[in-house]
């Protein structure tokens, strides 16, 4: 396995993979975990300020995973002329 010196170019192609990833996700599980809670709050009858600090702490939650599962998607990813490996350093001379 040859290795390359990383570029601005690397950064760049894997930062955009993992955060179009991530804004998909994170959206997705935000609207539907907020879809969910709003439709069960509104059955119980119980009224939420948008502006709560329960809510935001709770849509911060939700984009949590997200973030991590979109880092292993673009872990996983193939790009142009690379891709990302992690490899153990002990049997490095």
């Amino acid at each position: 396995m040859q290795e390359l010196t990383l570029t601005w170019s690397h950064v760049i192609r894997i930062w955009w993979a993992a955060f179009w990833r991530w804004l998909i996700l994170a959206n997705l599980s935000v609207g539907i975990g907020v879809g969910i809670i709003g439709i069960v709050l509104w059955a119980a009858g119980i009224r939420i300020v948008p502006s709560s600090p329960w809510l935001t702490a709770g849509i911060y939650l939700l984009t949590v995973p997200a973030g991590f599962i979109s880092l292993r998607l673009a872990f996983k990813a193939k790009y142009h002329n690379f891709r990302i490996a992690i490899i153990s350093d002990r049997d490095a001379v």
